[in-house]
């Protein structure tokens, strides 16, 4: 299944972050900014731990304790003032523990309308970042700097209570007869 989702994944940020990206050519005399390589590699994330939450309500609650110590090769290249630039982001490790909720709980087939995602605490994040081959993060003071950025940044839009919202059904209310049936057979 990995290398699905690593492909999946990488379409995903690289669309993303194109389009970001476009904003900026122009700008501070940036020529261009694309991909060179994206891939995640081939070590998937492993699931160190679970708790699931029935409440009683018309949801469930998962807490997956996630670890990823991931063999990327992202390669960002950056033409500007004439001169292109490569970045490199290596050896990235990740440790998460997100709260899943799927809600409402429905009758018909994946029997939830909306999967609701948040951090119960601030991710560990850890990788390497290589400037045309200089390793950044073994500047004195930049790796913690660097740190502190990015586990704020991501707590910023994350961490519990703030969630991202992915809707799977429209409106769980219009569910057709047929997804009802296959549901109670199941």
């Amino acid at each position: 299944m990995w290398p699905y989702l690593d492909k999946a994944i990488c379409k995903m940020v690289r669309d993303t972050t194109m389009r970001i990206a476009g904003q900026y050519i122009g700008q501070y005399k940036i020529e261009s900014i694309e991909f060179e390589t994206l891939t995640l590699g081939t070590m998937q994330p492993t699931l160190q731990g679970i708790k699931v939450f029935d409440t009683q309500e018309d949801e469930i609650i998962i807490e997956p304790i996630l670890k990823w110590a991931g063999n990327p090769n992202i390669i960002i290249a950056v033409k500007a003032f004439g001169i292109r630039v490569t970045v490199q982001l290596v050896d990235l490790h990740i440790f998460t523990v997100p709260r899943v909720i799927l809600k409402p709980l429905v009758p018909t087939l994946p029997c939830f309308g909306k999967i609701s995602v948040s951090l119960m605490e601030k991710p560990h994040v850890d990788f390497g970042l290589k400037l045309g081959g200089l390793d950044l993060m073994a500047i004195p003071g930049l790796y913690k700097i660097v740190q502190e950025i990015i586990k704020e940044k991501v707590a910023e839009l994350y961490l519990w209570p703030k969630t991202l919202e992915i809707p799977i059904i429209d409106d769980p209310r219009k569910i057709s007869g047929m997804w009802i049936l296959i549901c109670q057979m199941l």
